[in-house]
């Protein structure tokens, strides 16, 4: 599915829905909403006015590539308004706010963010994974079968 050029949000669904393997972009509202219960898995959402994927309570949203969202507005790549969301192994780039949280009671592990004006807007009591910081410098050139750890975490 692809929804593309909409005037508002590109996908809008309601409670305990699924959106998977789609692409929203060049939405003037975000590329997709999920009302209470709902489920986004693999899909792409680029260069939305507002949110790449903007999701309420008790959803899931997992596996996606959200790219040059809110660069028009002021949307953020995956945007949580809500509590008891699951959010795992999404990348943000390119956008005002990679991911945003609103509420506490969020898990969010497995997530890239680079490259958006600021990386990461999360409500205190919050779950989340390690966040690495993408901007310090990484590690030198590698060749052979081994590196150094170079995600500047210590454990």
């Amino acid at each position: 599915m692809l929804a593309s050029g909409n005037a508002g949000t590109g996908i809008s669904i309601g409670s305990s829905s699924t959106v998977s393997n789609c692409t929203a972009s060049f939405n003037t509202g975000s590329g997709i909403g999920v009302a209470i219960g709902s489920k986004v898995e693999g899909r792409v959402a680029r260069a939305n006015t507002l949110d790449g994927i903007m999701c309420s309570s008790a959803c899931v949203i997992r596996g996606n590539n959200c790219s040059s969202n809110g660069s028009s507005g002021d949307g953020a790549g995956i945007q949580y308004t809500g509590s008891d969301n699951s959010i795992e192994n999404n990348n943000c780039t390119g956008a005002r706010r990679g991911i945003n949280v609103d509420a506490p009671g969020n898990i969010i592990i497995k997530k890239t963010c680079a490259s958006n004006i600021i990386n990461w807007v999360i409500a205190a009591n919050t779950v989340c994974g390690p966040i690495l910081d993408c901007t310090a410098p990484g590690s030198a050139a590698i060749s052979g079968n081994s590196a150094p750890d170079s995600t500047g975490r210590t454990i």
